[in-house]
């Protein structure tokens, strides 16, 4: 069981946040405060992962600042209700675990607090278009290009069209739904990317897609899902 510290303003805002926690059994809330005293809660908790959710970026980059200092090493799990490519870039730079959107993170903390805690980094679906926004594929260097396309030949078919979706920003149950695989194939072809690739996390493989010129061709899917399958 992980033990996790939630920093949220007020109580209705703390209580939904630690029910979807506890909600699968695996996770434990050792603790909770307000904003502005995330290192108190890491000395007195001592939690795994802590949630931090900020109402924006820059309250966020100041709560990752703050949490720097913190006397104990703790995966930082930030949620924001609004992002731009700047803020995201800046936010990210601070090495946070993990990033969620705010509106879907209730959905998303059963599985992206295990993946915070066994080192991340972890990122909404919905922020990876954020992040191509702030990466675009245009802007990449021929030698970083030329290397993420030495890469793909490492891949089967398949899971080329797995690596192009997650660039376009698709969950595994968006990738499930387009190609028309399981949700369990989705998670196991994105995993043997990884492995293959030599990378971890969402947010790289969707790099090397936006390196490599795969994203961008297809048309926006509509009715996107917005569950994670873990």
């Amino acid at each position: 069981m992980i033990s996790v510290g939630v920093i949220a303003r007020g109580g209705p805002e703390r209580a939904e946040l630690r029910a979807a926690l506890e909600a699968e059994g695996r996770h434990l809330v050792a603790g909770e405060d307000e904003p502005g005293r995330e290192v108190a809660l890491v000395r007195r908790a001592r939690p795994r992962v802590l949630v931090v959710s900020q109402g924006d970026e820059e309250s966020a980059v100041t709560a990752l600042h703050r949490l720097a200092a913190a006397p104990a090493p703790v995966a930082v799990l930030l949620l924001a209700s609004r992002f731009t490519c700047g803020g995201l870039r800046r936010i990210l730079s601070c090495r946070p675990a993990g990033v969620l959107h705010r509106a879907t993170a209730a959905a998303h903390l059963p599985w992206a607090v295990g993946a915070a805690a066994a080192g991340g980094p972890v990122l909404g679906p919905e922020l990876v278009d954020v992040v191509a926004g702030a990466c675009p594929c245009p802007g990449c260097a021929p030698s970083a290009r030329d290397e993420a396309r030495a890469l793909l030949a490492t891949l089967s078919a398949r899971e080329l069209e797995v690596l192009e979706l997650v660039g376009e920003g698709l969950s595994n149950p968006q990738i499930a739904a387009a190609l028309t695989i399981s949700c369990d194939t989705a998670k196991d072809h994105v995993g043997s990317i990884c492995a293959k690739l030599g990378i971890r996390g969402r947010l790289q493989v969707a790099r090397v897609a936006w390196q490599a010129g795969l994203t961008g061709r297809r048309a926006p899917a509509g009715g996107r899902v917005h569950a994670a399958c873990g």
